[in-house]
């Protein structure tokens, strides 16, 4: 089991860890299902309005300032899909006093292959994939999961356990 409090160098994911983005974007897939071009839709977004309507998950941000000043927290890495999405997550990150390094990562790559990990880094992520992929690289995971009942190794159920 991976003692939270040894580990330095965490990677936090942003969507669906920091907020509520990926259910937010799957309720907007179902609203918007007449598209015939994936990219043309992802570049329609209006990435500003979108991540400012997801809500925040249990005080991420807090949390996060506390990581930054305790340096714990080494980078924020996050999948985006457009350049816009890029811009406008850099901005929103950066407006909530978030200043550690901001990882992004392209469509069909994976987080480990934009930067290789040691075992000292780890991956805090709400998807099983990219912990899996991040451990096979050489690093540490914990999975996110909000809606965990119990205590699970190397699970976490909010950033506060981080601290």
């Amino acid at each position: 089991m991976i003692d939270l409090n040894s580990l330095y160098n965490y990677f936090i994911d942003v969507d669906g860890v920091i907020i509520d983005s990926q259910d937010r974007f799957l309720i907007d897939m179902k609203d918007n299902t007449n598209f015939d071009d994936w990219m043309d839709y992802l570049n329609s977004i209006d990435w500003y309005k979108f991540l400012r309507e997801c809500d925040e998950i249990d005080e991420s941000f807090w949390v996060l300032k506390k990581l930054q000043e305790l340096k714990k927290i080494k980078a924020i890495i996050t999948t985006i899909h457009s350049p816009n999405e890029m811009k406008e997550k850099f901005v929103y990150i950066r407006e909530k006093e978030i200043y550690v390094p901001i990882i992004f990562v392209p469509p069909k790559t994976k987080k480990c292959d934009i930067y290789i990990p040691s075992k000292y880094d780890c991956l805090v992520d709400d998807k099983i994939r990219n912990c899996n992929d991040w451990e096979n690289a050489g690093g540490s995971s914990i999975l996110f999961d909000s809606h965990l009942e119990e205590p699970e190794k190397n699970k976490i159920k909010t950033l506060k356990q981080l601290l």
